[in-house]
């Protein structure tokens, strides 16, 4: 495809990729037009070209596919943050579904025989209670909001119907002080984040440990030690605003439980939770092992864990701050028999090559990897899969309706013939509380 870079064209949408784009092909070339939908035929206007593959954006719906909707936000289409507010929300989860499938399936061939799920958002609106909000300006013509997409000007946001009320009413919180110059002119992010129960929310500024607190009566600021109760299950945990929490408070205890549900199965002496945060895995697992392992790289998080496990009233979970790669190598081989269990949790970026080698040298019964990227999950487990372990447990959860993001769930149970790297007998187990100690 040869074509100026204001050129225009029709296309037909074939289906929705990991970004959210909608893919179609012209003139043999893949091109990738965001806010379309599988069967959309579409004008659009050439803004990308590179040697494999092209943008483009769309200038005319000429037939719109199957499934189409009329996004409930007037800022769709514009704002970065949906992807997908034009898509009936069981194609949304249709779509999740496949890209999930396709993107495992094409590295981890042995999937194929696995059903894959997608465990759908009680409500596709209103379910989240985190938020990052982006400020620019001042005085009448200050701006908070999100970024545009694909680029790092901010689309002015009132209200956003993803969030939770508690949360629109820090935003308009933070409308306000920023139009009145009351946050500084240094402060160019806000967290946001509501306690869906009570209605509380809290706001700081990012990588900052200042914050103020409101509810429906009353906010007071300045407060270092603001925290927000969310309830999981069996536990309350203790979160700040700039601490990372899934946001979606519908669907989470779900989640968490699926996690315990496929954790039964391994043994019960020690479980280990890798990039533990504040604790979401870590103290439903304690119920079922007889010890439990948190490392977190973040000290807030880390220390968040540590007073979430003392009000819990656990006594069998050891909270190590900590970055996991060098934790692992630091401990070495010391705790290649200690864990039945290894439960991680990485950022987007995955837990990456280093972590995983060491799971092969450790050889854990089972392992339950938790990720919030499709890509990065398959890279990951392709060091471990299926020459060490195989897997046998594919859920995927939608904790972000109207975007393209996917949070799975995947069960790893090591393959013993050949295969079985870890010594045996509990003589080998050390003692895990030394564990700490080694760093």
């Amino acid at each position: 495809m040869k074509a100026r870079r204001s050129a225009e064209f029709e296309i037909k949408i074939d289906k929705l990729v990991y970004g959210g784009s909608g893919l179609g092909r012209h003139e043999g070339k893949v091109v990738f037009v965001p806010f379309t939908a599988p069967g959309d035929r579409v004008r659009v206007r050439l803004a990308e070209q590179k040697r494999n593959f092209a943008r483009a954006s769309v200038v005319e719906l000429l037939e719109p596919g199957p499934g189409r909707q009329d996004p409930p936000c007037p800022h769709f289409g514009v704002c970065g943050g949906c992807q997908w507010q034009h898509l009936e929300y069981a194609q949304q989860l249709e779509f999740k579904r496949r890209i999930l499938e396709e993107t495992l399936h094409h590295h981890l061939p042995e999937t194929r025989t696995l059903e894959i799920r997608m465990t759908a958002s009680p409500q596709p609106l209103g379910y989240r209670t985190r938020a990052r909000i982006q400020m620019a300006g001042a005085g009448p013509g200050a701006r908070a909001g999100f970024f545009r997409l694909q680029s790092h000007r901010i689309e002015d946001v009132k209200s956003c119907p993803l969030f939770h009320p508690a949360l629109n009413r820090a935003l308009e919180q933070v409308r306000g002080l920023h139009s009145r110059g009351e946050l500084g002119g240094e402060v160019r992010q806000m967290d946001l984040a509501c306690d869906p129960d009570e209605g509380l929310w809290a706001i700081a500024p990012a990588a900052e440990d200042k914050a103020s607190t409101g509810s429906p009566e009353s906010q007071s600021r300045e407060n270092p030690e603001t925290l927000l109760p969310r309830r999981v299950g069996a536990f309350t945990y203790h979160i700040s605003p700039s601490t990372f929490f899934q946001a979606n408070y519908l669907l989470l205890g779900s989640m968490v439980e699926k996690v315990r549900e496929l954790a039964r199965e391994a043994g019960l002496a020690a479980a280990l939770d890798l990039f533990s945060g504040a604790g979401l895995f870590a103290l439903p697992l304690a119920l079922q092992f007889g010890q439990v392992v948190a490392v977190e790289a973040s000290a807030a998080a880390s220390r968040l864990c540590e007073r979430n496990v003392r009000e819990a009233g656990l006594t069998n979970v050891q909270c190590i701050c900590a970055a996991v790669t060098a934790w692992m190598r630091a401990v070495g081989s010391v705790a290649a028999p200690a864990f039945d269990l290894v439960v991680l949790d990485p950022p987007r970026a995955g837990a990456g090559n280093d972590v995983m080698q060491h799971l092969v040298e450790w050889s854990p019964e089972t392992i339950l990897y938790v990720s919030c990227d499709p890509q990065t999950l398959a890279r990951d487990l392709t060091c471990l899969a299926p020459r060490y372990y195989r897997i046998d447990a594919i859920e995927g959860f939608d904790l972000f309706p109207q975007t393209f993001h996917i949070e799975t769930v995947v069960r790893l149970r090591r393959i013993r013939p050949g295969s079985d790297l870890r010594p045996q007998g509990s003589d080998l187990r050390p003692d895990l509380k030394n564990l700490k100690s080694e760093i």
